[in-house]
């Protein structure tokens, strides 16, 4: 069976300079536990791989002892948690997405004026939290254009964002439901760039391949967003290790298109592509 890979598949630049900054940061340490508040990324495959270069997940930082190393997650952290991690005797380093950052100045510059904060996002999604965080009481968490119109009027000015993995066609629906009701409102799509271009190539995966196999972890967002669009398209599976794969699922497949979350590795891509081909 022909296997076509997307090009933007794996890593997206965020994950890479967080992975790279905790084995940097356990380089340094020198064999000393490094800590990460919360999982520095969603992949267990890639958490676990960083644990045995010492990098560990931590459950409680205020437990630490004195010293330890302890880094902030890719998904960053709502203010008053970065400032109670700052406050702790803790050598502590910051591994928050430069793309995340941008939203949470965002929320926060927008908050400042004086106005409702909409978040276009997963409500228990780490970074969807920590842009909370910054939005303060002015923040709402909104998943598409039903909540938009279900929303009491604020009383206030309105700004829309959104958690840098969503869809972009979902968020110009709700971009829409919230200029319909509030016409001068603030409004900037902040999907990140290596979401759009994973989503967009699923169309030219589809046309070319009978079904599309999605790589990444069950708690990864944005993979699953990924293959629920991939499944509008074309039959989907969605695997985190190659001997997950079923020959049987891809009876009478010619071509079948790769493809795989942000925080995927390359290395667990390349299994799935090679057990893909043995097909």
């Amino acid at each position: 069976m022909r296997v076509v890979r997307a090009k933007s598949a794996g890593f997206c630049w965020g994950v890479r300079r967080a992975v790279d900054a905790a084995a940097a940061f356990a380089r340094e340490a020198a064999g000393a536990p490094v800590w990460t508040d919360g999982p520095l990324i969603h992949n267990s495959r890639e958490v676990a791989r960083l644990a045995a270069l010492g990098v560990r997940t931590c459950a409680d930082p205020a437990a630490l002892p004195a010293g330890s190393r302890l880094l902030v997650r890719a998904h960053g952290v709502p203010p008053a948690r970065r400032a109670w991690l700052g406050s702790l005797p803790l050598a502590l380093r910051d591994a928050t997405c430069p793309k995340v950052t941008f939203i949470q100045k965002l929320c926060a510059r927008a908050a400042e004026e004086g106005r409702a904060v909409l978040i276009l996002g997963d409500p228990d999604h780490a970074e969807v939290v920590g842009l909370l965080g910054h939005a303060g009481e002015r923040g709402r968490v909104v998943t598409g254009p039903a909540d938009v119109a279900a929303l009491p009027d604020p009383g206030a000015p309105v700004a829309l964002f959104s958690q840098s993995t969503q869809e972009p066609a979902l968020f110009e629906a709700t971009a829409e439901a919230v200029r319909a009701r509030w016409p001068d409102a603030l409004v900037r799509n902040t999907v990140c760039d290596a979401t759009r271009a994973r989503q967009g190539e699923l169309a030219a995966l589809a046309e070319a391949c009978g079904a599309i196999v999605v790589v990444g972890s069950p708690e990864s967002a944005n993979t699953q967003r990924l293959a629920a669009l991939a499944a509008r398209l074309r039959p989907t599976v969605v695997v985190d290790r190659a001997e997950a794969l079923d020959p049987a699922a891809f009876a009478g497949v010619r071509a079948v298109g790769l493809t795989a979350g942000a925080s995927t590795p390359d290395d667990l891509i390349a299994e799935v592509e090679t057990r893909l081909a043995s097909f």
